[in-house]
């Protein structure tokens, strides 16, 4: 489930300062190729070549699914903590070293950029 109103409207959000980040992943597997609708790389990469949005990328081992997961997620400049806490964050919760529970959705909807009050429509529904 989508936590909310920026589903799909990530980048124009993002290019009119709303939004510092946006995350997309899926299931890893050698040599696969995500579609579009998965993770928007083209839809990001002019912005990227002319440095209005940066990309980073990392693979996570994920004990709790027994497979990798590849994590894309794109920051405004001066955002890029919020890359590494959000991998960090899916670290943990894939690991089961923290568990993944509510107060990981919160931490990652602040890292994304929601309201608290898109949260906790999130978190209720």
């Amino acid at each position: 489930m989508a936590i909310g109103p920026h589903e799909n409207r990530e980048l124009d959000l993002m290019l009119s300062g709303k939004k510092p980040m946006a995350a997309f992943g899926d299931v890893w597997e050698e040599g696969k190729i995500f579609s579009e609708e998965i993770i928007p790389e083209k839809a990001f990469s002019p912005y990227i070549a002319n440095g209005k949005i940066l990309r980073f990328k990392k693979i996570i081992k994920s004990s709790r699914l027994g497979k990798d997961v590849f994590y894309v997620c794109f920051t405004l400049p001066g955002h890029e903590w919020r890359a590494e806490a959000y991998f960090w964050t899916r670290n943990l919760t894939h690991n089961k070293i923290a568990p993944a529970d509510p107060s990981c959705d919160i931490m990652i909807g602040r890292l994304l950029g929601y309201s608290e009050e898109d949260i906790t429509n999130f978190l209720s529904s």
